[in-house]
């Protein structure tokens, strides 16, 4: 899985052949391009006007018009060499000439009629033997078909060599949308990608029986196995990134009949991004993926652009994902805050690969008071995003204190840092377990929504918010990954239970939903994200073994672990959820008012778990949750 086919680069023989065919125009400056495409445009421009001139007049010219023809083609050619260069037709490429040139050719060709007709009319006052209107108007037609034919010769000449290059393996393409016709295009003008496509198959009927590119239209979905093998296609291409989970995975088993390689292709703003098509395999995402989330670009672009923006926990799946995209949305200065340096060290290779403004890497733990309050000081961030914290449940229900540590003490750190030197905005990165936690690290995280909420208080300058959702698909130590890894190594995949259900978003999505929530949020609120459906693990596993081919490896159920729910919620019962501007994104209103002492209690509770009173730092941590539900003997475990 996730092995990509890249198309836009040449095979060696591939690239001889085209560079044979361009002949020896390719080996010319780009001066001698232009001027001999003038001389062939004068040429034309000549030759346009003789024939109007011997069509009006039957073939027999009188005398007296040849002697006018003359410095009036002389005068035509000047005003239609000088009205082409102007509209930069000059400047293209001619294998790329496409509809754009053929208006730049329009409109300098109607302007140089009109000039003409002006010029005709001046002589008419003056000398009263004007060409005749009738040689005007059929030369100008005739120059503008010539013209433009002239400049999409090289391009069909190209297209064509291109289509000629070596053998291809038959490719079927599922969608004849924008993303497949695009796809299409690609694959015709790149002779090294090795695929020729010989069909296109789609739901709407009305195109079934046409063409696009020259290539049919062969049918529907349920079509697919048929026309594999009447037409003997070696490779599918799924081209239907806006698809839905429930059209994915019924085009997917369609694909699977037929026994012949699937590639997927990713979405068209991935094609602007790369520069090329990636062709890549059948991911789970693509299986349990969801209506595609719109983003207010402007409203983003805002909130982070010129800003100097802190991000903690940089190094992990949300903090780096948050750091690429705060990248693309320019700000003054971002810093990078983690523990672990070779999270950073990577994320900043791929950042500076990508061509994004480089980040200022800080390595740092958010629990050492002094090391974030130095920092603060140094760079007086305007924008915290506070990704930073522990989230593997069982790891957590043994290392308890570590938890809070981590997750509560950073937290207080963070926030009142932010608060002390004026931060506008302060944006702190919950999950659905924070609500009726049944574990340490979800009261952990409801503690530090909590703690988020009394710094709102205590700094009212700053604008604090806490965002909740669900499980991201593909992070580090999450479902998918771990079942990829056991169903490569043969099984079996482990499920803890077979009614166990999670919510699950994209990294990407989620982290774009969060910076949403951040530029909407004007007061302090805890934000919820919409996550679709829940999911059932069980389901996941079964489509990930049907993806990887993998029948034969066994599921095997091995039991709730240690502060597991079955199912997880967005949000309490006494929460009242309120919509905002985004239809994805919604606020939800607590109930009862957060303690007065709370930051005083939390301070004594990180200090106990530093110290290794793990007891009755978790003591105060059931006391301060009270939805916690877990017993003082369970909770001490890990003492």
């Amino acid at each position: 899985m996730g092995r990509m086919r890249r198309i836009g680069r040449g095979g060696a023989p591939a690239r001889a052949l085209v560079r044979l065919r361009r002949g020896f125009v390719g080996e010319m400056s780009p001066t001698v391009r232009r001027a001999a495409a003038m001389l062939v445009d004068a040429l034309i421009v000549v030759e346009a006007f003789v024939l109007a001139l011997l069509f009006r007049f039957d073939g027999s010219v009188p005398d007296r018009y040849w002697v006018n023809f003359w410095p009036f083609t002389a005068f035509a050619i000047v005003v239609f060499l000088v009205l082409l260069y102007e509209s930069g037709v000059y400047r293209s490429v001619l294998r790329y000439t496409g509809v754009y040139q053929g208006v730049r050719v329009a409109s300098a060709t109607a302007i140089a009629t009109g000039v003409l007709f002006l010029a005709d009319f001046v002589v008419e006052l003056l000398y009263r033997r004007p060409m005749p209107l009738s040689v005007l108007l059929v030369g100008a037609v005739l120059a503008y078909v010539q013209l433009v034919a002239v400049r999409l010769y090289p391009r069909i000449f190209y297209e064509l060599s291109l289509r000629e290059v070596g053998q291809r393996d038959r490719a079927l393409i599922v969608g004849a949308g924008e993303a497949g016709v695009t796809l299409a295009r690609q694959l015709w003008r790149t002779p090294d990608a090795d695929l020729k496509p010989v069909g296109f198959v789609d739901e709407d009927e009305r195109l079934r029986g046409e063409q696009i590119e020259s290539i049919p239209v062969l049918g529907g979905v349920e079509d697919i196995e048929k026309i594999v093998e009447e037409r003997g296609v070696e490779q599918i291409l799924i081209a239907l990134p806006e698809a839905s989970s429930e059209e994915m995975d019924r085009v997917w088993r369609e694909c699977v009949k037929t026994g012949v390689g699937v590639k997927v292709v990713p979405k068209l703003a991935e094609f602007l991004e790369r520069g090329t098509i990636e062709l890549r395999e059948l991911q789970i995402q693509d299986l349990l993926g969801r209506q595609p989330v719109e983003i207010d670009l402007d409203a983003l672009t805002e909130f982070v652009n010129g800003k100097r923006v802190l991000v903690t926990g940089a190094g992990g799946s949300i903090g780096s994902e948050l750091s690429r995209q705060i990248s693309r949305l320019g700000p003054a200065h971002l810093v990078c805050l983690d523990r672990d340096e070779s999270a950073l060290f990577y994320l900043l290779e791929e950042l500076a690969r990508k061509g994004l403004p480089v980040a200022e890497p800080v390595v740092g733990d958010v629990t050492n008071a002094d090391k974030i309050r130095a920092l603060f000081e140094r760079v007086k961030p305007e924008l915290v995003f506070h990704a930073a914290a522990y989230k593997h449940v069982p790891l957590m229900e043994v290392h308890a204190s570590e938890a809070v540590a981590n997750n509560v003490g950073g937290t207080l750190n963070v926030a009142r840092c932010a608060g002390e030197h004026g931060a506008e905005k302060f944006v702190n990165i919950s999950t659905d377990k924070a609500v009726s936690p049944a574990n340490v690290m979800g009261a952990t995280k409801r503690l530090s929504e909590n703690i988020v909420r009394s710094c709102a208080g205590e700094y009212p300058e700053t604008v604090y918010a806490s965002v909740r959702f669900g499980n991201v698909l593909g992070s580090r130590g999450s479902v998918v990954p771990t079942f990829r890894r056991q169903i490569e190594a043969g099984g079996p995949v482990t499920v803890t239970h077979p009614e166990m259900t999670r919510y699950f978003m994209m990294i990407p999505e989620a982290v774009s939903l969060v910076l949403q929530a951040g530029a909407l949020a004007d007061t302090y609120g805890t934000y919820v994200l919409e996550m679709g459906n829940p999911v059932k693990i069980v389901d996941l596993a079964r489509k990930m073994l049907e993806i990887m081919d993998a029948d034969g490896v066994e599921i095997r159920y091995i039991g709730l672990r240690p502060g597991e729910k079955l199912h997880e919620i967005l949000s309490e019962e006494d929460e009242r959820r309120v919509p905002t501007d985004h239809p994805m994104v919604a606020r939800l209103v607590p109930g009862a008012p957060a303690p007065s002492d709370l930051l005083e209690t939390v301070e004594e509770m990180t200090y106990l778990a530093r110290e290794g009173h793990d007891a009755k730092a978790l003591t105060l941590l059931r006391s301060t949750v009270p939805s916690y539900p877990a017993t003082l003997e369970s909770l001490a475990k890990g003492s």
